[in-house]
C-alpha cells in the first residue's frame, strides 16, 4: 500500500501501468488480482481510504490538539509549513491528484474519492463545533479553512517553498476571529 501510496502519486493513475505497479511492489500479478480482484481502481480506492485514515490519524492526534480553534489551525499551517521543503510525498497532495483523476475514471472510484473529500471537511467542521462555534458558523469557517490551507499547501508545495503557507497565519486568525 505505501508503495502503491508513492506511485499513485509520482505518476498518477493513468500514468502507472499495471507492469511498473507489479515490479515496484514486487508481487506476482495472480497475487494481486487475488487481493484486488477489480484490479488497479480497487487498489486506488483502497489506498485513497488507508491514505485518509492515517491523515486524519495524524490531524486528529497530533495538529488539532491546540485549547482553542485558532491555535490549532495555526498549528497545522506551521506544521505544513515545517515540513514542505523538500518533501516528496504528501497524503493530502495524492488525495488531491487523484481525486481530480477520478472523475475520468469510474464511478466507484470517484465516490471514494467524494466520501474521503467530505470526511475530509467534515473534520474540520467537527473540530469547530467541539471548539464552540453553532454549526451554521462552523460550516462556513471548516469550508474557508480548507480552501485556504488546502491551496496554499498545494502552492507552496509546488514551489518548494513554505512562503504562501506562512501567508496564511493572519487570516486564519481572522476567519476564526
Amino acid at each position: 500500500m505505501d508503495e502503491a501510496f508513492k506511485l499513485f502519486f509520482e505518476k498518477g493513475y493513468y500514468g502507472l501501468g499495471l507492469q511498473e505497479l507489479l515490479k515496484r511492489c514486487g508481487i506476482p500479478k495472480g497475487s494481486f488480482y487475488h487481493y484486488f480482484p477489480d484490479g488497479k481502481n480497487q487498489l486506488l480506492c483502497e489506498v485513497v481510504e488507508r491514505t485518509y485514515e492515517l491523515m486524519k490519524e495524524g490531524i486528529v492526534e497530533r495538529i488539532l490538539v491546540k485549547d482553542n480553534a485558532v491555535d490549532s489551525f495555526v498549528n497545522m499551517v506551521d506544521y505544513h509549513a515545517s515540513t514542505i521543503e523538500g518533501r516528496k510525498y504528501l497524503a493530502s497532495l495524492m488525495m488531491t491528484m487523484v481525486s481530480i483523476e477520478s472523475l475520468h475514471l469510474n464511478e466507484k472510484a470517484h465516490q471514494v474519492c467524494q466520501n474521503v473529500y467530505h470526511k475530509w471537511q467534515n473534520l474540520y467542521f467537527d473540530k469547530l463545533v467541539e471548539y464552540g462555534y453553532d454549526q451554521k458558523e462552523a460550516r462556513q469557517k471548516a469550508q474557508a479553512l480548507f480552501a485556504l490551507i488546502h491551496g496554499s499547501l498545494i502552492s507552496s508545495f509546488i514551489k518548494q517553498s513554505n512562503e504562501d503557507l506562512l501567508l496564511i497565519r493572519e487570516e486564519i486568525k481572522n476567519i476564526l476571529n
